[in-house]
């Protein structure tokens, strides 16, 4: 891949967070992260010198999987499409060669020639590969030639809107701009960013639960009636450090023959972690098992964290990646993806098929939005079951809320009640299970009196009416 200059994106309107979450999703890191998990220990220049050799299908797959975490992310961070626009997030992601190859890869219509002379080079060589010049042409050929390019203009312009219906609506936005279907500072709903929005909205729509790995995000902070927030202690943070999955491998299954001699400390845990991100899912979870048995004896010996809401998870498993293994070996549910477009080319990859979203009829992708629809049906039942019944504290329910970034959003929607304050953002776990309980003893007791009036002498007519009072409540409360 060519280099080339990336825009910077104005952090008025997108986190830094963002940003590099983006950036950590362009193909060229794909590619560099999946060849260290299979061990490679060759430099990044080397790997993207090894990246530029792979065939035009094998980067077509990197740049597939970087378009699918880009959109996820987009919709998972509520980023609002003025804001993708304006900061040109896509530009961030794929440079201008990248972005030609991926639209190429999924068959979107070839662009035409942008002047009538490169326009008649390719007419004359696609048609009898003839080397008369431009400037043998008579008057009426040039003219000729000069209609030609402005229909098939006009039959671009076309072939591009049929292609953008077909595309998810965050590409599509993104696919008008490179096909210059769309000014570059485009206004939606004709409130143009960059003049009259209040910058202010645009940050609250860009939801960001996990704004570091050493503090509290705000959308969680805790309330405690002052100013003052309760911190760990340094000897608290010492032993956290001391029971974290890399120390625990670095000190257990390397030999004292091996470890090198460090003279910074800073030094010896990025070797540590070097290390330990080489281990397959399977190997960083045994360790990762010892590390949260060693963090439930700390939390054992220092109530005052659990009973302030103290996080501490994130400093015991750095990476977002452990902590999401971590709670599906307890039984959180894989995550669906999010659309249909994802949805398909998930299974596109599976069964190695180069059939493309555009291919499709509205039937196969509706047959997709069906399929989808149950999958995500299963998949909030089981969020449910697995925070209500396997979660059972306030403090892991807490934890597990702070670090997963979509088990909010997908818990209310799951649940169909909210647990997140609006005015502050703040979680209200206490108070959510206690009207949880209380709507669970009420229906309860709506079922016993059901039955008592169902085991009376009601005529048929009575009988469906209690059944459909009966199906109303059910809709509301659970």
């Amino acid at each position: 891949m060519p280099r080339g200059s990336r825009p910077k994106p104005s952090n008025k309107f997108i986190s830094d967070e963002i940003l590099k979450e983006i950036k950590s999703y362009r193909p060229l890191c794909l590619f560099i992260n999946k060849q260290k998990k299979k061990g490679s220990t060759d430099n990044p220049f080397t790997l993207r010198v090894k990246f530029c050799k792979l065939s035009s299908d094998k980067q077509a797959r990197f740049l597939q999987k970087s378009v699918d975490k880009y959109i996820e992310l987009l919709d998972e961070k509520d980023v609002d499409e003025r804001v993708q626009i304006e900061c040109k997030l896509f530009d961030y992601l794929l440079m201008k060669g990248e972005q030609k190859k991926y639209f190429q890869s999924i068959n979107a219509p070839a662009k035409p020639p942008g002047t009538t002379v490169p326009f008649y080079t390719q007419a004359v060589k696609d048609e009898h590969d003839d080397e008369t010049s431009w400037s043998s042409l008579s008057t009426a050929e040039q003219q000729s030639y000069k209609k030609r390019r402005k229909e098939a203009k006009y039959e671009y312009s076309a072939q591009v809107r049929n292609f953008a219906n077909d595309l998810p609506e965050r590409l599509r936005t993104d696919y008008l701009l490179y096909a210059e279907q769309l000014p570059y500072k485009a206004q939606v709903n004709n409130t143009p960013l960059s003049t009259g929005y209040d910058n202010t909205n645009v940050e609250n729509l860009i939801r960001q639960r996990r704004k570091s790995l050493t503090a509290l995000p705000d959308s969680l902070q805790t309330t405690t009636g002052d100013d003052y927030h309760p911190k760990l202690t340094k000897k608290q943070l010492t032993i956290l450090h001391k029971c974290m999955p890399n120390a625990l491998y670095y000190e257990t299954a390397i030999s004292n023959d091996e470890k090198p001699a460090f003279t910074k400390a800073m030094t010896k845990n990025a070797y540590m972690r070097t290390l330990f991100n080489q281990l397959n899912d399977e190997e960083r979870l045994t360790y990762i098992l010892k590390s949260i048995k060693k963090w439930n004896e700390f939390l054992h010996f220092n109530p005052n964290v659990i009973e302030n809401l103290i996080p501490t998870l994130h400093l015991l498993l750095a990476k977002n990646e452990d902590i999401i293994l971590y709670f599906q070996s307890m039984g959180l549910p894989p995550r669906p993806p999010i659309n249909s477009y994802l949805f398909f080319n998930h299974e596109k990859e599976e069964i190695g098929s180069r059939q493309s979203w555009s291919d499709l009829s509205s039937i196969q992708k509706t047959e997709y939005a069906q399929q989808l629809a149950e999958i995500k049906n299963e998949y909030y039942q089981k969020l449910v079951e697995f925070v209500d019944q396997i979660l059972a504290s306030d403090y892991m329910r807490y934890e597990f809320f702070r670090n997963v970034k979509y088990a909010v959003k997908d818990y209310e929607l799951a649940a169909k009640c909210e647990i997140t304050d609006k005015n502050t953002g703040q979680l209200k776990l206490i108070e959510y299970y206690m009207l949880k309980n209380e709507m669970t003893n009420n229906l309860n007791q709506f079922n016993q009196i059901r039955e008592k009036l169902l085991s009376t002498q009601l005529t048929n007519e009575q009988k469906n009416l209690v059944e459909d009072l009966s199906q109303l409540l059910y809709k509301y409360i659970t």
